[in-house]
């Protein structure tokens, strides 16, 4: 199965890098472009938007390769593979008409609802919760509602960080890997495919999106690297695992996960809507508080490996020593943040 994986990874790898270079002279010589300008835009230049494209493209044909010329570890979730594909081009379709006209917020959760009922009534949900205090629980009559919610907030989470350039890409490569070693440690072939098979897109994308971008992820490709992960997460066969696999894919996406928290809970003490934009995501207070491109950058990379780090500590050690870990990291994140928020507003009263 690894020989197999290094097969994807370089088949979507390569996929990625020629349907990026295509897509951005496609841009290029139709002015299919974001343009700078407007409240929540940092770019100076035209940039390609189609980086969406190139990712469900090279996901896909990388899979498919291994359907066709693999060894079958689709086995058990090859019945819930129609579903999946159709629930990215949901995500997908809703992201890329947002890159070309203002699509409402609702109208966005409505799409991502919908792509989470596919998976559902494909077979892939969250059965199974696992608590650090209350242990595990069945959650049958509410699976629906936690596997759509899972998907809703997954899709957004990458959403949120897409800011900078290559923040979004860089953070989810990271993730990809870490989801790659749990697969093998876990042996899980469904997982490490699916995996390695975004990181391969992820990684060529990254090339053309570090700063200064040649073309951004746009819409279309923030939500549909959200929505692979939440595919993941859900293709881990839960029941036969121990409690720290349940737990995983939290610590895995701690950094977007993150970025929702403190966006749902500032909107609500505002008394704004959760779902409406603002420049007060993170990387904006960092920037605010003066630290360089680079210097944010490399904060959320490292960041991001210390999610990693902590997911594969979680293997050896079990939930207790992580979640302290975890939750001294989120009380400070927060204690930083709203400390830089009452300096923004501060200033910008003064």
């Amino acid at each position: 199965m690894i020989a197999d994986g290094f097969i994807v990874f370089a088949i979507a790898f390569l996929a990625c890098l020629v349907f990026t270079t295509v897509i951005i002279k496609f841009c290029r010589k139709y002015s299919i472009y974001d343009n700078p300008g407007g409240r929540h835009k940092r770019h100076k230049k035209p940039t390609p938007i189609l980086g969406g494209t190139a990712i469900l493209i090279s996901v896909w044909v990388a899979i498919f390769s291994f359907l066709i010329f693999g060894d079958g570890a689709f086995t058990d979730i090859k019945g819930a593979l129609p579903h999946i594909l159709i629930g990215s081009l949901m995500i997908y379709g809703i992201g890329l008409l947002d890159d070309f006209r203002p699509v409402s917020a609702w109208a966005k959760l409505t799409a991502q609802a919908a792509a989470g009922l596919v998976l559902y009534f494909g077979g892939l949900s969250v059965n199974l919760i696992s608590l650090p205090i209350l242990g595990e629980f069945g959650v049958n009559g509410f699976s629906f509602f936690i596997t759509v919610g899972w998907v809703i907030a997954l899709s957004n989470a990458i959403n949120l960080i897409d800011g900078l350039d290559g923040l979004a890409a860089g953070v989810s490569v990271i993730a990809s890997v870490t989801m790659v070693i749990i697969g093998v440690l876990f042996k899980i072939d469904a997982m490490i495919i699916i995996s390695v098979a975004v990181l391969g897109s992820l990684l060529a994308f990254w090339i053309f999106n570090r700063y200064p971008a040649r073309i951004f992820l746009g819409d279309s490709g923030s939500l549909l690297i959200g929505y692979f992960f939440a595919v993941i997460s859900l293709v881990v066969p839960i029941k036969s695992y121990t409690t720290a696999a349940l737990f995983m894919p939290l610590v895995v996406l701690g950094v977007p996960l993150t970025e929702v928290i403190t966006s749902f809970l500032r909107r609500l003490a505002a008394g704004k809507s959760v779902m409406r934009a603002d420049r007060r995501h993170i990387f904006h207070l960092l920037a605010f508080a003066g630290l360089s491109y680079r210097q944010i950058i490399n904060l959320f990379y490292l960041s991001g490996l210390f999610f990693g780090f902590l997911s594969i500590i979680m293997l050896l050690f079990g939930r207790g020593v992580v979640l302290a870990f975890l939750l001294l990291f989120m009380v400070v994140i927060f204690i930083i943040y709203f400390i830089l928020i009452a300096r923004m507003k501060k200033e910008n009263t003064a």
